[in-house]
């Protein structure tokens, strides 16, 4: 008696999840230099200013927008200087009023001459660059670590027991994203799996009993196998109906694999809202146009990525 042979792999599942961090990285990467670029630019002027001392507010609506208060203060030499105070906003600030001022001892220059606070325009630019950094980096890590763990995850379940359940492949809309499940009936009922297209799932046939390594009811992860192909799981089985218009999905015999350039076309829509997350990042940080381009740009790499972390399904146009 021959052995079976042994399912295929689902190699579509893992092209799809790496689809999704190209261009993470890419972008993610690019803003690391840039920010990193202009990192010593803004410390420079902060570094070098070593000298503290206590100086008062003479002028205050310099430009620019207002921002800029004029201060007088004796520098370490016992001379009268006056020093221009950048303001990250404009602030009434009374004349008279004492502030706490580093300034640059070697600064060469007519007066008035650059000086800085806690909290000024330069304080609050290096801020956001740092900021910007630690936030890069984050998004970097997370969704890096998120789909090496979907990666390195999901061909084990293949050592895990077989059980034979009957299947049906159900697909779900909600609001951008449609995803494929399949529905399986368990001894303990009902459950739905998500997971990542293959066309032996548009070929199957409602109520068809599948091999599934894993027990549905019991595990969190199953893998179940269709038409001799490994179907990765793109998450959790659940109890419960999926959330969105859920319908069972049309049956087609002769479903063909669709390439990843497809698959990008159909989630190429989610990313369209990524300005809207940029505005609203540099009106919230104040950061203008470098951090809405930053964040536009990050948001856009993350909505397309996270579609493929899913499991979305590349017909999703095509389907009613």
């Amino acid at each position: 008696m021959s052995t079976p042979p042994a399912p295929r792999r689902h190699r579509r599942a893992a092209g799809q999840l790496l689809l999704g961090l190209a261009p993470v990285l890419v972008v993610g990467l690019v803003a690391l230099v840039l920010l990193a670029l202009r990192l010593p630019a803004a410390r420079a002027p902060l570094a070098a200013a070593t000298n503290t001392t206590q100086a008062t507010v003479s002028a205050t609506g310099g430009a620019p927008d207002g921002r800029a208060l004029t201060v007088s203060f004796t520098d370490e030499h016992g001379r009268e200087r006056t020093g221009e105070l950048l303001l990250p906003r404009r602030v009434d600030v009374p004349t008279g009023s004492p502030v706490t001022v580093r300034y640059d001892p070697d600064a060469a220059g007519p007066d008035p001459m650059p000086v800085h606070a806690d909290g000024d325009a330069a304080y609050r630019r290096l801020s956001d660059l740092v900021f910007g950094l630690v936030a890069v980096v984050v998004v970097l890590l997370v969704v890096s670590g998120l789909t090496a763990v979907r990666l390195v995850t999901r061909p084990r379940l293949r050592r895990r027991p077989s059980t034979r359940v009957t299947a049906t492949h159900v697909v779900s809309r909600q609001g951008l994203v449609v995803r494929s499940w399949l529905e399986m009936v368990t001894p303990t009922g009902l459950r739905w799996l998500p997971v990542y297209w293959a066309p032996e799932l548009d070929r199957l046939a409602p109520d068809t009993a599948l091999q599934v390594h894993g027990d549905p009811g019991r595990d969190r992860l199953v893998l179940p196998v269709v038409g001799g192909t490994e179907v990765w799981p793109s998450g959790r089985l659940r109890s419960r109906t999926p959330r969105g218009d859920v319908r069972q999905a049309d049956v087609d015999p002769d479903a063909t694999d669709l390439g990843l350039a497809r698959q990008a076309r159909a989630d190429g829509v989610v990313p369209f809202v990524a300005p809207v997350l940029g505005l609203l990042w540099a009106y919230v940080d104040g950061s203008g146009v470098g951090g809405f381009l930053l964040a536009t740009g990050l948001s856009a790499a993350v909505l397309f990525w996270l579609p493929q972390l899913l499991g979305s399904d590349p017909r999703a146009t095509g389907r009613r």
